[in-house]
């Protein structure tokens, strides 16, 4: 399977996972790296070293890891017992197309013939209230509306991704990567096959997700502070009164 390969079945699997931008950033982190090592069978990483390369805790890494292994794109042993916590990392090269209904054949066969006998209209003798004198005055022709047209979709380029993420995130930089090449490889269509209109809303709820996570991120860090300064708090006073 080539590069190109493995990035259209990630995309075709996120039909059906709904991956999360850690999972999207995690895979192609590895997918990258196992390119840059001449694609061996497996390598090592220390679980610190890819949660800091993908910008998440460890904790946040290892979710979105377990889920990776779920959807059938990597696999992974756990290190330890000498070898430092390494964990040894795998890209499964194998399709594993999801939910595949075959599609129904359409009707070919033809209508029958229907029927062309002219219908005969019933003569008005009634006489119409005009001006003109005619029994049947010209219709009025109708203005026709013009439909408005959409102007056409210019896709976006990566410098103009950048200049629009610019200073919205704190890791901007790589949220507009992700977002530029996520949309990019699925031709700025979403996953209802619909063509993008506005890229800019698009990033725009991009952003505003990345910023809830980002909080609810740092929320858990600032309790999990607080439960160790009131543990600490508690151990000085037990020992005041010893």
């Amino acid at each position: 399977m080539t590069y190109i390969e493995l990035i259209n079945n990630f995309w075709f699997l996120d039909e059906d996972w709904q991956f999360t931008c850690c999972e999207t950033r995690l895979y192609f982190y590895l997918l990258k790296t196992a390119n840059r090592l001449g694609w061996v069978d497996s390598w090592t990483r220390s679980d610190t070293k890819v949660a800091s390369d993908v910008g998440v805790s460890v904790n946040s890494m290892k979710t979105a890891r377990n889920r990776l292994v779920q959807a059938g794109l990597i696999t992974f042993k756990a290190g330890g017992n000498g070898q430092r916590d390494k964990t040894k990392y795998q890209v499964i090269c194998e399709f594993r197309y999801q939910n595949l209904i075959p599609k129904v054949p359409p009707n070919l066969e033809p209508n029958p013939i229907p029927n062309l006998e002219p219908k005969v209209q019933p003569y008005n003798k009634t006489k119409n209230n005009n001006n003109s004198g005619e029994l049947f005055p010209p219709e009025k022709e109708k203005t026709k509306k013009t439909k408005s047209q959409n102007p056409e979709f210019i896709p976006p380029t990566l410098e103009q991704v950048k200049a629009y993420f610019d200073g919205k995130l704190p890791d901007w930089e790589k949220q507009a990567e992700i977002f530029f090449y996520h949309f990019d490889s699925l031709s700025w269509k979403n996953t209802n096959g619909a063509r993008i209109e506005r890229w800019d809303s698009r990033a725009n709820l991009w952003i505003i997700e990345k910023q809830l996570q980002d909080g609810k991120q740092s929320e858990n860090r600032k309790g999990d502070n607080q439960s160790s300064t009131d543990s600490g708090t508690t151990g000085v006073l037990k020992a005041i009164d010893l």
